[in-house]
């Protein structure tokens, strides 16, 4: 299964990173100007209370998996912490009164805090998201008592340890605030050395929009010496040429990616692996091994982690070790149980491939 967060490795080239952020961890934030509450009561900044702010749509498939966890979160702090989300960036320009709405709806008590839509004027998405430099959803922010941001991120990633920090007054802003600048830094020479990235290779863009496959093959391979620090583009390449070609040796390009430096990421690993197993026929059975050894390697760096073991058990079926399969997939469930990552609907995609297993 598709981990929590990432773009399509191929999608990082167009992802543009603000060079500069103007809102960031220590600022007063903006305000919560939202054009309509569809759940719960309106929430104000800098009362007393602490608040969660976090950015989400209805398109966004991660969003709805840290719902559930934002609100196990909004009932641990009942009463000291309010929380909200909010949706922006949807599809059309009428869905926060449609769509929005049923979809609240149809989470119930799922999504049991306060719940906001944004409007035509992108308000929250521009003064909160494109102010702090941040370009994907979930994105959270944790806002303190006296109306300052206290911390910004993933809300499955360390924001509960954040707001247990505000609440018992031990979170060190000034300190916070040098991790995320120095985060966002490292964010923007990312971003440069992409956007060199875009320029070499604009010639394999070029051979994918004319169907030439063996050629973006071979060019892959020229650059793949030349350019270390782009070795993790390059293969995904290599492999979507590969598979939309029908040209095999999707096993050769899965043992160059497995030493890279950037495959010691379960999550990173997740995503590879996903690429290859999701739909049947993407390759041949020494694509499919070789895809199962990479997953080996995934579960030992991360054993506990119900998404990652999902992808190993498909990876097991595809290659045609169906019993190991079956346990494996079992054990992913079980995992599931105590995941808080996992909501109800992937847990039910999960017990799905079960039973397409047989088990």
């Amino acid at each position: 299964m598709k981990p929590l967060r990432f773009l399509p490795i191929l999608a990082v080239l167009s992802v543009a990173v603000s060079a500069n952020a103007a809102l960031t961890v220590g600022d007063t934030a903006p305000a919560l100007k939202v054009t309509d509450w569809v759940k719960g009561s309106p929430v104000e900044l800098g009362k007393g209370k602490p608040v969660v702010v976090e950015f989400w749509a209805t398109w966004c498939g991660p969003c709805r998996q840290t719902i559930p966890h934002l609100t196990e979160l909004a009932k641990k702090y009942s009463g000291k912490v309010d929380f909200v989300g909010v949706s922006i960036w949807e599809s059309q320009p009428g869905d926060y009164k449609t769509k929005v709405p049923a979809f609240v709806k149809e989470f119930g008590d799922k999504m049991n805090y306060n719940v906001a839509t944004e409007g035509p004027d992108t308000f929250m998405a521009k003064n909160w998201m494109s102010a702090a430099g941040e370009n994907g959803i979930p994105t959270a922010f944790l806002i303190d008592g006296a109306g300052k941001v206290a911390w910004i991120g993933h809300p499955m990633v360390g924001l509960e340890e954040a707001v247990d920090g505000v609440l018992s007054g031990k979170i060190d802003l000034a300190k916070a605030k040098k991790e995320r600048d120095a985060a966002k830094k490292a964010e923007m020479e990312q971003a440069a050395i992409q956007q060199q990235m875009q320029k070499k290779l604009a010639p394999i863009q070029s051979m994918f929009q004319r169907k030439n496959y063996s050629g973006v093959v071979t060019e892959v391979n020229k650059l793949w010496a030349k350019e270390p620090k782009m070795r993790l583009i390059l293969g995904s390449m290599e492999m979507s040429a590969r598979r939309m070609g029908k040209l095999g040796g999707i096993d050769k390009v899965l043992n160059k990616l497995a030493p890279l430096p950037e495959m010691n990421d379960p999550m990173m690993i997740n995503q590879v692996i996903w690429d290859v197993v999701e739909n049947p026929g993407q390759t041949d059975a020494a694509g499919y091994k070789a895809a199962v050894k990479l997953g080996e390697k995934m579960m030992k760096l991360d054993p506990t982690n119900a998404m990652n073991m999902d992808t190993y058990a498909l990876a097991l079926w595809r290659s045609g070790d169906k019993v190991k399969a079956i346990s494996t997939q079992k054990k992913a469930l079980e995992l599931a149980k105590t995941d808080k990552r996992v909501d109800d609907q992937t847990r039910g995609e999960m017990e799905g491939r079960l039973r397409e297993f047989g088990g």
